[in-house]
């Protein structure tokens, strides 16, 4: 009877990992893997939606030399890459600052209130936030534009004109992705040891010396951490785009994103859309695991 127990024992700790863990891979599978698969055959096909199905045929890689040679596809890349240096930077340095703010108690007893405050823009979906900040940018109506003029300088038209519509789309995604870069920060920051701080302190380091050479160094994991996760949602940056300017003026503030969707649905060319969307995957992951890698081993170490 035991040695029965034992083996139905053995056979359930066997199955066990393997029952529980297979939704969840069913579900990946199904909404994640054959999606992918999926649209590499499909960029492989000459797909367009306003051609009939019989005109479908297999071509190769043609749809990715067509999106590699193409001009709006390759501003999209020099601007999306652009944007996302720019504010991911933004948003660490601003999130490094207020975790240090808050880690100092330099708030007091308020410290919670305050980082109830910061954390509102993470409360509000990304289309929100952008409809509204759409709405402090109108040219004529717009609060932004109104204090530009009370001030005694021109109206700027935020999508109209180039510069302007970049800089709103780099202020929105700040404004929204900083908060989350403050909260890993702070709790980065609860683990540097008092202990080493104060000893700096008394060599003589002072607070800028141990925060460089001391919690930089220690929290580098954090960082590398932190910054991955914010270039790969910011080289997604989709909704602020479209809620903003739509890619205007012109096509310059257009995304890999926008212009993946444009080419696949506006255009009808899904062969094509398919492939774009797959050299936009393998950008992302090339970028993010190199800047990861960068940060984690830090410059002198590659």
């Amino acid at each position: 009877m035991r040695t029965e127990r034992s083996t139905v024992g053995a056979r359930l700790d066997r199955w066990a990992p393997i029952v529980f863990t297979a939704p969840t891979v069913l579900v990946i599978l199904a909404l994640m893997v054959f999606p992918f698969f999926y649209s590499i055959y499909l960029s492989m096909l000459k797909y367009k939606l306003t051609l009939p199905a019989a005109s479908r045929r297999f071509i190769g890689f043609d749809n990715y030399r067509y999106m590699l040679n193409n001009d709006s596809f390759l501003h999209a890349i020099a601007w999306t890459f652009t944007f996302a240096v720019i504010a991911v930077a933004v948003q660490v340095t601003l999130g490094m600052i207020m975790a240090l703010v808050l880690n100092s108690k330099a708030f007091g007893n308020r410290t919670a209130v305050f980082k109830s405050l910061f954390i509102m823009p993470l409360m509000l979906a990304p289309i929100v936030s952008a409809k509204i900040w759409s709405l402090l940018f109108q040219v004529i109506y717009g609060p932004i534009n109104y204090v530009i003029s009370a001030l005694g300088f021109d109206k700027v038209s935020w999508s109209g004109e180039t510069l302007p519509a970049k800089i709103s789309i780099i202020l929105v995604d700040v404004w929204q992705a900083t908060p989350f870069c403050m909260l890993i920060l702070l709790a980065a920051l609860k683990t540097v040891p008092k202990e080493l701080s104060e000893a700096a302190a008394i060599d003589g380091a002072g607070r800028v010396g141990s925060f460089f050479k001391i919690t930089i160094p220690m929290i580098r994991n954090f960082i590398a951490l932190v910054v991955s996760i914010r270039i790969m949602d910011a080289l997604r940056v989709f909704d602020s785009v479209v809620a903003l300017t739509n890619g205007a003026p012109g096509e310059t503030t257009e995304t890999l994103a926008t212009v993946t969707y444009k080419t696949a649905f506006r255009y009808a060319d899904i062969g094509a859309g398919s492939a774009g969307s797959i050299l936009y995957f393998l950008l992302i992951v090339v970028f993010s695991l190199l800047a990861f890698v960068f940060l984690r081993r830090g410059p002198n170490s590659i």
